[in-house]
C-alpha cells in the first residue's frame, strides 16, 4: 500500500502550473491563516483549485484560490459577513472573496486575517446555534 500523500506534497501538486509569484502568494497566504487560527485543519481540493480551511467544531470556514494572477481567499458564508474593509467581493453570493494580488504588501495579510477572525467567529456561532440558526 503506497504512503498517503502529504498536504503539502498536494499543495505542491496543486501550484505546479501557477506562476511562481502566484505560490508564493498561497503559500504566504497559507502561513498567515494557520498563525492566525492553528486549530484550522487543511485540504486540498483540486476540483476547486484551492486549500481549503475548516475548523474542527464549525466546518468549512474558507479557502485559498489561485487565479488570474493572484490569490482570492473565499468564505463560505462572506454574504452574512460584516465588510469593514469594503473588500468582499460576490455581491449577493453566499460566498464572498478578498482578492489579494502577488505584490501586496504585508497589510493585506491584516486584511485576511480580519476577515478570518469573522469567519470564524460566525462559523462558531452558527455551529452553536444548530447550523439551522441565525448567526449574527
Amino acid at each position: 500500500m503506497p504512503a498517503p500523500v502529504s498536504i503539502d506534497e498536494q499543495l505542491e501538486e496543486l501550484l505546479a502550473g501557477e506562476l511562481p509569484a502566484v505560490a508564493a502568494l498561497v503559500h504566504r497566504l497559507r502561513a498567515v491563516v494557520r498563525a492566525a487560527h492553528p486549530d484550522l485543519r487543511e485540504r486540498v481540493n483540486s476540483g476547486w483549485h484551492g486549500l481549503a480551511f475548516h475548523h474542527p467544531r464549525a466546518g468549512y470556514v474558507c479557502a485559498l484560490f489561485p487565479r488570474d494572477g493572484g490569490v482570492n481567499v473565499g468564505f463560505e458564508h462572506g454574504g452574512d459577513l460584516p465588510d469593514p474593509h469594503g473588500r468582499l467581493l460576490g455581491e449577493g453570493r453566499r460566498t464572498r472573496d478578498v482578492r489579494v494580488e502577488v505584490d501586496a504588501g504585508a497589510s493585506e495579510e491584516d486584511v485576511v486575517v480580519d476577515y478570518l477572525d469573522l469567519a470564524v467567529d460566525w462559523a462558531l456561532d452558527r455551529a452553536a446555534a444548530g447550523k439551522g440558526g441565525k448567526a449574527r
